[in-house]
């Protein structure tokens, strides 16, 4: 699709692995919505709550299909491309319709990972949420690479259980943080350690109980902030938003150096974020299928959400944990390097995931922002 600042183009892939016996990952590629998703719980749990997932997004693109031109035509302006455009607000509306439909669905058997870009337009105010928006509030800033400012994101703090407690417990109610205790969404994703012996027993993924104290706090922050964005805001009239519930991920490829954008939803994040374990010490951690986040599922399901001015030459990656925990992520790089067309650069990342073990579904999705045509 062809905007002012130049031009979009994005394609998928899903591959079922070499473990699974169902794919419960779902993408989805359209004019100005892309995602990916990896359901938990088994074919119809798991399954449904990825398709339900991208269907609310699905209907999100439908409704907001952005401008394009036919050949010969001239471009249309930033200011017209960004009519048809959804605003922040609506893909935030569209992610909690398919939170809700999954607990309606399929209620705590399972639940979905989710990670989209989106082409937004801005509001009359110049920033991404409207000036009286009650998310944007008093948000954590998430460090940036170089020379970027930072972008805003949701953050949601929630405690840990300790190792070794039990995993799983239905129709856990909602309770105080000293309560709180873990629970599991089962039949999902591959264990983080990349070279953990095939004979051992499939993981699962886990998901904390719904705390909704937490949540009410965040939504009645006052006095709202704009969203920090990577690009000079007086420059054009859309963004780009990059939303993650989960341990699916979104990175940028710019000027050949390859940046993880999201921050995974997971008890080994947090604890590499308190300078408890490290990364390695992750891999092997009793809770590293523990995640924090999920929509359908657990106890918070708020997306985190970034904001990155469109700019030619950027190629963005969406993915499941069955690309990123197989494959590191300079060879994740090499391979986007190497491969500027799409669809050899989707295949390439696909068969690096499965010559590595393909423990689990993988699915790859490229956006390249182009500069506009000739």
């Amino acid at each position: 699709m062809r905007f002012g600042f130049g031009q979009v183009h994005a394609g998928g892939a899903t591959d079922i692995g070499l473990r699974r016996a169902v794919n419960e990952d779902a993408v989805l590629v359209t004019e100005t919505v892309f995602a990916v998703a990896d359901g938990m719980g088994g074919h119809e749990a798991g399954d449904l709550a990825s398709r339900l997932g991208i269907a609310a997004l699905n209907e999100l693109a439908a409704a907001f299909p952005g401008t394009d031109v036919a050949p010969g035509d001239s471009t249309p302006t930033e200011q017209q491309s960004a009519v048809l455009l959804p605003h922040a607000q609506d893909v935030l509306d569209a992610v909690t319709q398919a939170d809700d439909r999954i607990r309606e669905a399929i209620g705590a058997r399972g639940g979905t990972t989710l990670c989209a870009l989106v082409l937004v337009g801005l509001e009359d105010n110049g920033g991404a949420w409207p000036a009286t928006h009650p998310l944007t509030s008093q948000l954590p800033v998430i460090k940036s690479h170089g020379s970027e400012p930072p972008a805003t994101t949701t953050a949601l703090r929630l405690p840990l259980p300790p190792p070794g407690t039990a995993r799983y417990l239905r129709d856990v109610p909602e309770v105080a943080p000293d309560e709180v205790a873990p629970d599991e969404a089962a039949g999902d994703a591959p264990d983080a350690a990349t070279r953990r012996p095939l004979h051992d027993p499939e993981p699962t993924t886990d998901v904390l109980p719904r705390y909704r104290a937490a949540s009410e706090r965040l939504l009645e922050q006052p006095n709202p902030i704009p969203a920090a964005v990577d690009g000079d805001p007086a420059a054009d009239q859309m963004r780009l938003m990059l939303l993650n519930v989960g341990d699916s991920r979104g990175y940028r490829l710019r000027d050949g150096v390859l940046s993880q954008l999201t921050r995974d939803h997971s008890a080994v994040q947090e604890l590499i974020d308190a300078g408890v374990i490290t990364e390695a010490e992750a891999m092997i951690h009793p809770q590293r299928n523990l995640i924090t986040r999920a929509l359908g599922a657990g106890g918070n399901s708020v997306p985190d959400t970034q904001f990155h001015a469109p700019r030619p030459g950027d190629r963005y990656l969406l993915c499941t944990d069955g690309l990123t925990g197989e494959v590191e992520p300079a060879v994740i790089e090499q391979i986007l390097l190497s491969h500027p067309e799409r669809s050899k650069a989707l295949s390439a990342l696909i068969d690096a995931a499965l010559a590595s073990g393909g423990r689990d579904n993988i699915s790859v999705l490229i956006v390249d922002v182009e500069a506009p045509s000739s």
